[in-house]
């Protein structure tokens, strides 16, 4: 009997002592799979940073967690912040952004019954100070806008840059675009007159609808010898090696037909020649007119050829080292011809198209519809160097103005990618989004249908919208921050890498002050739902913010300014599945180089 008491005496004392902590350390009641240090486990966030990760404890009955604060309080927050029985718990601990300058600091404090409390410091910077704004210049008065910015267009591909007579590659699923850099003579002078052009743009998709902007082609600096540069037509090549060579021909000014190469679509590119291709001193193609606006293809027997010139179109066979030409050029149909020579190779056919002048094309006797003026024709031929064997196809893009997108020059470029047709082409509609009626072009693109088996192209309409994504954008692979399918207050910056640019606030219009916020817009991204973690690399002093759907919507995650060397942030964020438009908005003088989701 007197052990059966004892017995009872002994259960009581346990059943009352609870979570008492006596002798006993914190870690007979409570543990953490955190380091710990007197007790205590401590954070240190940046401004920006929302997340410190999850805390994992075991309790052996209920508890509850507290948090003291050394400033204003609310905002750290716990989920769950209590537990009602014994177990395993896993805490998430959630910051707001500091948008203050004084630092702040928490202690949350995990209670149970009497044992040792749980002790976890978070320690939060200020955020860095505002950038004092530059003075805005009272003679620059331009309000700029953007024809894409939140309004679902997708013309002109890119809002930024002035650039024109596209020309295309394909290459490792990508494709390339390239242009004469408008923006250039632009920045130079008040009116569209070419001469000061020494440089091409390029730019690249997966999409179609978001582009990667990989800057300029400098070639008055590659090819010191040029006039200028105009009007580009690039092919690849395989090579034994296993690589690819890349031969982009472009106009002299008015004098010849340069080449510059490359074992990337992007450079660095080389000047094989210390002189044109061909020009205006070639005894076959003298006095004929311009020897300028190349347009190039391969066969499928691997064979390169180029077309050529104004007032008289030419062609001639490309000799494998694709820097000189195999015989004499040859005569082609030049009906009313004026310029933007290109050639394609479809279904075993050569197809020649160009522009026609600004004439009404009277008398017309080639068979077909007389063509409008200053509109692209296209002639098909077998055997391209016998000038009689070219035949009339029809008139398939109307100068813009004809379906009111502005009169212009026309160029167009034709390009089968992932299995559709497109059009690439220019009109001027985006010169007054930067306060200029000089001339200045844009490209664009629309989808055109191409009969391939009897080789016929239907008329190409163009449109301001423009064409819908073919492929959702993956924001779990890393992006540069130069993809882009809308932009406002956004200029790009070269870097070492050829081809690799990063953004930062500017402006790329010559009359406007620079604002206060850059936009950059990315469309069709394809996120999965739940915690994920933003890593950005950046630098500068300021701000850059994602928000997703709308210009003005909350941050879902930002950065703060880290100084003037490159660093990679990272920031925890939480997102639902969808197909999203994702903003990214820059202040102060951050500049941004790549971002990526990580789930």
């Amino acid at each position: 009997m007197q052990r059966l008491i004892l017995y009872f005496a002994a259960l009581i004392i346990s059943l009352l002592s609870g979570c008492s902590g006596g002798k006993e350390t914190a870690g007979d009641k409570v543990s953490t799979t955190l380091t710990q240090t007197g007790g205590s486990t401590s954070y240190s966030l940046s401004a920006d940073e929302n997340r410190i990760g999850n805390i994992s404890f075991t309790s052996s009955e209920a508890w509850r967690s507290y948090v003291s604060y050394s400033g204003p309080p609310g905002w750290l927050s716990v989920e769950p912040y209590a537990g009602q029985e014994a177990g395993t718990y896993t805490l998430s601990v959630t910051v707001a952004r500091n948008d203050s300058a004084d630092s702040r600091t928490a202690t949350l404090i995990i209670k149970c019954g009497n044992a040792s409390d749980l002790l976890f410091t978070i320690n939060q910077d200020g955020a860095e100070p505002e950038m004092p704004e530059e003075p805005d210049d009272p003679s620059k008065t331009t309000v700029v806008t953007s024809l894409k910015l939140g309004t679902g267009m997708a013309n002109p591909l890119l809002d930024f840059q002035f650039c024109a007579d596209p020309t295309a590659i394909e290459y490792d699923g990508r494709l390339y675009v390239y242009g004469t850099n408008d923006h250039q003579q632009y920045e130079e002078a008040q009116s569209n007159t070419y001469e000061r052009i020494k440089s091409l743009v390029i730019m690249s998709t997966d999409d179609m609808v978001n582009w990667t902007y990989h800057g300029l082609i400098p070639v008055g600096e590659i090819a010191p010898w040029i006039i200028a540069s105009w009007a580009p037509s690039v092919i690849s090549v395989p090579q034994s090696d296993g690589g690819t060579l890349f031969s982009l021909y472009f106009s002299n000014s008015g004098w010849g037909t340069g080449v510059l190469q490359s074992k990337s679509p992007v450079g660095p590119w080389t000047s094989p020649l210390n002189t044109s291709l061909i020009d205006g001193n070639n005894e076959t193609v003298k006095g004929s007119g311009a020897i300028f606006d190349p347009g190039a293809v391969v066969d499928d027997n691997g064979d390169a050829w180029v077309a050529f010139g104004s007032g008289q179109g030419w062609i001639a066979k490309l000799n494998p080292d694709l820097t000189s030409i195999e015989g004499k050029p040859v005569k082609l149909p030049s009906f009313y011809h004026f310029e933007a020579n290109e050639l394609n190779f479809i279904n075993g056919t050569y197809v020649y198209t160009y522009n026609n002048d600004w004439s009404d094309h009277s008398p017309w006797s080639w068979g077909g519809t007389k063509p409008t003026m200053c509109s692209m024709n296209y002639f098909t031929s077998k055997t391209p160097l016998v000038t009689d064997s070219w035949t009339y196809g029809a008139n398939y893009f109307k100068n813009p103005g004809e379906n009111n997108m502005g009169y212009t020059n026309n160029h167009t470029h034709l390009h089968k990618y992932k299995g559709k047709w497109y059009l690439f082409y220019q009109t001027n509609l985006m010169q007054s989004c930067l306060g200029s009626d000089g001339g200045f072009r844009s490209i664009y693109v629309d989808e055109i249908e191409v009969d391939e088996q009897n080789v016929v192209i239907h008329e190409c309409i163009p449109t301001k919208k423009g064409i819908s994504a073919i492929k959702k954008l993956d924001p779990y692979a890393k992006q540069s921050a130069a993809t882009s399918a809308a932009t406002l207050g956004i200029i790009f910056k070269a870097t070492d890498k050829p081809g690799h640019m990063t953004a930062a606030r500017g402006t790329p219009c010559i009359t406007a002050n620079k604002p206060k916020t850059g936009i950059i817009e990315v469309r069709d991204v394809s996120f999965t739902s739940g915690g994920q973690t933003l890593s950005c690399r950046l630098k500068g002093k300021g701000r850059i913010a994602f928000r997703l759907d709308k210009q003005d919507a909350s941050d879902f995650a930002s950065f703060s300014g880290t100084g003037d060397d490159w660093t990679d942030q990272e920031v925890s964020c939480t997102l639902e599945d969808g197909t999203h438009t994702l903003y990214i908005v820059i202040s102060g003088n951050m500049e941004l180089d790549t971002w990526q989701f990580i789930l």
